[in-house]
């Protein structure tokens, strides 16, 4: 049997502040840097709207249809933005998002950018005494087309499709992300990503998303 079908109910109380995810988001570093990013975004008060799990095989409702079918719509609404590795899960997504500002001669080679993206990475404290990052003391979130700005627009999109055909879905109001370091850590999470429906029986109560 499906059980997808979640019925609302009244549990601020109950939930308030449960699953609330504090920020790791580094303060020197621009959100709109290239880079890879591996991104967990989580319904609110976990809640399995987007399907369940069956025999280690993600299930998705027509909810999670919709869920699945705007992440992989991102890229059309950000040309700067490609799409890796990602997972729709019952109450939550797990996605790497590459963050590429294309630069001139670059834009006829994928390869190079995305390398670019992958090698540019840097979160250490300069020699200089100032906070990593390329942009100093930067707001790390606020930049054209930030991560920040991709998630904003996905979750605002997911909303208004899915309460069309279900009222009282709802997100958790923030999210949680990695910036991925080298390729070793990138194949990492690709494994992670993927092996997490298997995984499900024995993550579904820890928080989605692996130790780093």
């Amino acid at each position: 049997m499906n059980h997808y079908d979640p019925q609302p109910e009244n549990n601020k109380p109950k939930y308030k502040g449960k699953y609330r995810i504090d920020s790791t988001r580094l303060p020197a570093w621009s959100y709109a840097s290239n880079a890879g990013y591996f991104v967990t975004i989580c319904t609110n008060g976990k809640k399995c709207f987007f399907g369940e799990v069956v025999q280690g095989e993600m299930q998705r409702s027509p909810i999670g249809e919709i869920a699945q079918k705007l992440w992989c719509e991102i890229p059309n609404y950000f040309s700067n933005c490609q799409i890796d590795s990602f997972c729709v899960m019952p109450n939550h997504i797990h996605g790497i998002l590459i963050i590429n500002q294309i630069r001139e001669g670059d834009a006829m080679n994928p390869q190079t950018q995305e390398e670019d993206a992958m090698n540019r990475v840097s979160t250490s404290q300069r020699g200089d005494g100032e906070r990593g990052g390329v942009t100093g003391l930067f707001n790390p979130m606020l930049s054209k087309n930030s991560l920040s700005k991709i998630v904003r627009w996905y979750k605002g999109r997911c909303t208004f499709e899915i309460n069309q055909i279900y009222e009282g879905f709802g997100w958790q109001e923030r999210f949680h992300d990695n910036i991925i370091r080298n390729e070793f850590a990138r194949d990492r999470i690709r494994q992670y990503i993927i092996n997490n429906p298997i995984n499900w029986e024995r993550d579904c109560e820890q928080p989605p998303h692996p130790p780093l």
